[in-house]
């Protein structure tokens, strides 16, 4: 249901103090019907501000003594082997230069990384503070307003520390740094709200194609000459000095940006010549130099509804009003008119039957791309899918996303009617962004079998949605701005203002472009054209023209005065010789005769028009003339629409050739007779945003690899991840859904993942490993001498007075049996291990016998030893077979 709590007021005739002019004109959007999206402070600096010196050696040292240079406020931080050095380990002295020397105790040892910055107290930097406010209108499309500070000053005169990166292992800038102190943003913040330096002469407005803002919206810089670009840039949103992970060098690094924004040209319209104020240090204060205040009035009128505005902004023309130095300057933003265009939906209603175990699928084509929002399907089941009995359910998955796994309350024989169904619920279609075809699949459990030939039936009904124009509602933003000539005196600017040639189509303002944009090669500035957020088949923010039913450019009279004066206060007053002519209304039909306001490219042609305005002539009429136009001829009392007539001053695609055909386009702002757009209810909250990994605990050996996989919401789409672990954990592939990691150390590990999604969610799990040490087997016994005889396999024989033999016996514990057999002369035996007597016939014997001994092998010796000896020389002989241990 839509809602009808709010209160518009879309005839806007209303002044504005300049302190609130940003929030005032987001005020009038949001009171008729427009959303704030995002609220926000963005600061830029050079990098060079949070750089640190580090300085790296091992401990210990030949001389454990190093020198530091003079550091401002003594800020030095000193890591042993990664983590903050304890002050007993060293000693610091301060010497007469305001140098410093550091001493390590003997017994220190490690790695050592000194963190300290080279910034002087007497070093300026500059620092670039936008206010932002992101807006939506009711057909989703974005735009975003800002305005902008720019501080000068010396860090030894902000009070603050400097900001320069340190290790630390809870950094959450991206990177393993995170600045020592932050304080300095905070200063420069507060130093332009309290005094006053934001340029109030300047807004700048810009398109987005959905908005993310999951960065802190501080962002270092290495070319100061693009801080005021970085500034007014929303899609490079955080950066931070970081370390290589190979090699432990600095480097400066982009960590949250967002390219999929999308962001626009930027368009800078000035309500007047920024020459006109300036701002000086008077000892070490900002001194402005101005006629415009904070309290000083703007004046805004036009019309605005729930899709689109057109508005006519003034600042106080009291201080300058000559040199059209403080024009009036129009501001369109929002939607536009396209004559038949359709909405583009697809809806099927598609039936699955099943009997026992089956995988139904079905495939949906679209002619355009499909999207997210708004696509939903709704299912109803019937059958023997009670549940009663096991994998009775239906699973139902949509582009690879399982929908449900669905039972009903009852058991019921499958019908052809949809209405004798239970009903399941209505569900959102997710992960088909920007596809032309997906699959939708059902599949069903074994025991869906109680009825025959159909258990189970299962009716969808699909609908969804596709990029309607590629994205979402046409939408276009145009403005104006004053003249501005960078480096130009105060009295050059006013003469090249009232000059300035709106006849001469190339001159041209500037393209100020996101740092990570081009849009190659014809963008809007949104000054000189009127710039259309996508055309038919998706370029983006290109250059559109005006169209409208006007006579040629030279047809007298000539808008300008005798000093070729073209602006429009120069000539529109009753002592000039325009005003004598009689054209508005026509002596032929007395109607001022006007027409809509067509936009065109010069490769795709017509696309639209723009809403709630119309253009005529400027000759004649007078600004606050009021202009009717039927609407209805059938309806007496709702016939008329009345547009408020208003000549804008400023560069603009009103006043400039080749945007408009005749200049000036007068403009008609649509005032009374209208229709406004019915406002949708607010959104929802959206669900949180849910994470898990898992295995969440695992205990492994060392040396093992584990596959983590991640479990989140996908109410929004995930813009960013980050898995976290240990320098030491060797990294596989990985994706947002999974991450394989190796372990290779013994300890209790941490793995962590962040996501974010678009909707700006956070959400964070970790899983904890630990790891042992995996059995390590002793080594191999070293190889047996080369006389050495293997036990059970060899019968071994010989004779003499005194014989000598090794035996290999192997690992196992257990009785060794020897057998001998010595014949009629008679031997004695003797057997040893690690020169240890085990066994002996302990005198010589003849004839057969045989010994006895438990092996149990220590070290790894594995040899016994067996020594023959005899009196009788050598007439003895024998054999005998040592058995391996049993």
């Amino acid at each position: 249901m839509a809602d009808t709590s709010y209160q518009p007021t879309p005839w806007i005739d209303t002044t504005i103090n300049e302190e609130f002019l940003l929030e005032g004109l987001a005020g009038i959007m949001t009171t008729n019907g427009w959303s704030k999206v995002a609220e926000f402070t963005k600061v830029t600096y050079s990098n060079k501000l949070t750089k640190p010196t580090i300085k790296r050696f091992y401990l210990p040292l030949a001389n454990p003594e190093i020198d530091l240079p003079k550091i401002l406020n003594d800020d030095y931080y000193i890591y042993l082997d990664g983590e903050i050095a304890p002050t007993s380990y060293y000693t610091a002295v301060k010497n007469t230069d305001e140098t410093t020397t550091i001493t390590f105790e003997a017994g220190v040892s490690g790695q050592v990384a000194i963190y300290y910055s080279t910034v002087g107290s007497a070093d300026t930097f500059d620092f670039y503070v936008t206010k932002h406010v992101i807006v939506r209108n009711i057909s989703g499309n974005l735009f975003g307003m800002a305005m902008l500070a720019h501080i000068n000053e010396q860090i030894g005169r902000t009070d603050c520390k400097v900001p320069f990166a340190i290790y630390d292992k809870n950094a959450d800038y991206g990177t393993q740094l995170t600045p020592q102190d932050s304080g300095v943003f905070s200063w420069a913040i507060q130093k332009a709200n309290e005094e006053a330096l934001f340029e109030r002469h300047t807004l700048y407005f810009y398109q987005l194609e959905k908005w993310i803002g999951n960065g802190k919206m501080l962002v270092g810089w290495e070319n100061v000459n693009e801080l005021k670009q970085v500034a007014l840039d929303v899609e490079v949103q955080t950066s931070m000095w970081g370390l290589d992970n190979n090699t432990n060098a600095l480097q400066s690094r982009i960590t949250d940006s967002f390219p999929q924004i999308y962001q626009s040209p930027i368009v800078t319209s000035r309500t007047r010549i920024p020459q006109l104020e300036r701002t000086e240090k008077i000892a070490f204060v900002d001194v402005k130099f101005t006629n415009w205040w904070d309290d000083s009035k703007v004046f805004v009128k036009g019309f605005v509804d729930g899709k689109s505005l057109m508005l006519i902004i003034v600042a106080d023309t009291a201080p300058v009003w000559d040199d059209n130095a403080v024009p009036a300057i129009p501001l369109y933003m929002g939607d536009f008119d396209v004559n038949g265009l359709t909405e583009e939906v697809i809806n099927r209603d598609i039936t699955f039957d099943f009997y026992r175990k089956q995988t139904k699928t079905s495939t949906i084509i679209s002619g355009k791309p499909m999207v997210n929002a708004g696509s939903y399907v709704k299912v109803w089941l019937m059958g023997d899918t009670d549940g009663d009995m096991p994998d009775e359910a239906v699973t139902l998955t949509i582009a690879g996303q399982e929908i449900g796994k669905f039972n009903t309350i009852g058991a019921v024989e499958p019908t052809s009617n949809r209405n004798d169904a239970q009903l399941m619920g209505k569900f959102d279609i997710t992960g088909i962004e920007g596809m032309s075809s997906v699959t939708i699949e059902a599949v069903s459990g074994d025991g869906v079998s109680g009825y025959t030939p159909v258990s189970g039936r299962m009716f969808l009904e699909v609908h969804i949605e596709t990029n309607r124009n590629t994205e979402g509602a046409p939408s276009a933003l145009f403005s104006g701005t004053a003249y501005n000539k960078d480096g130009a005196t105060v009295e050059a600017a006013l003469k090249q203002s009232g000059q300035f040639n709106y006849d001469d189509a190339s001159i041209k303002q500037e393209v100020l472009l996101p740092v990570m944009k081009e849009y190659q090669h014809y963008p809007s500035n949104g000054i000189d054209s009127i710039m259309v957020k996508r055309n038919k088949f998706g370029a983006r923010y290109q250059a559109h023209y005006l169209s409208w039913n006007v006579p040629s450019n030279s047809m007298p009279p000539l808008r300008e005065n005798a000093d070729n004066h073209k602006h429009p206060r120069a000539w529109k007053d009753y002592m000039n010789e325009q005003y004598k002519y009689q054209f508005s209304p026509s002596r032929y039909s007395g109607k001022a005769h006007s027409s809509r306001a067509l936009l065109v490219h010069p490769e795709d042609g017509t696309f639209g028009t723009l809403r709630n305005v119309i253009l005529t002539s400027p000759l004649t009429i007078m600004n606050g003339d009021e202009l009717k136009a039927v609407r209805d001829y059938c309806d007496d009392e709702n016939r008329y629409e009345v547009y408020s007539y208003y000549l804008v001053e400023g560069i603009s695609p009103l006043t400039k050739r080749p945007s408009t055909p005749y200049r000036p386009a007068a403009l008609g702002i649509l005032k009374a007779g209208y229709h406004l757009p019915e406002i949708p209810p607010a959104p929802p909250e959206p669900p949180a945003l849910i994470l898990s990994i898992g295995p969440a605990y695992s205990s492994i050996e060392e040396d093992m690899a584990i596959k983590f996989t991640s479990l989140y919401s996908k109410h929004s789409p995930i813009t960013n991840y980050k898995w976290e672990v240990a320098s030491d954990v060797k990294k596989g592939l990985y994706t947002v859904d999974n991450a394989t990691f190796t372990f290779n150390n013994v300890g209790t590990y941490s793995v962590k993942l962040t996501v974010w999604n678009e909707l700006g969610q956070k959400a964070t799990a970790t899983a904890t490993i630990t790891v042992t040490a995996k059995y390590v087997p002793p080594p191999p016994p070293p190889p047996p001498p080369a006389n050495t005889l293997q036990c059970g396999k060899l019968n071994d024989s010989g004779g003499g007075a005194y014989t000598e033999k090794l035996h290999e016996m192997g690992n196992s514990s257990g009785r060794v049996v020897i057998t001998y057999n010595m014949y009629g002369v008679a031997d004695r035996m003797d057997v040893y291990y690690q020169n240890q007597l085990l066994a002996s016939t302990n005198m010589e014997v003849s004839n057969g016998g045989s010994l006895q001994f438990q092996y149990s092998p220590v070290g790894g010796v594995t040899q016994i030893k067996v020594v023959m000896s005899s009196s009788s020389g050598s007439s003895s002989s024998w054999e005998y077979l040592v058995n391996c241990p049993v």
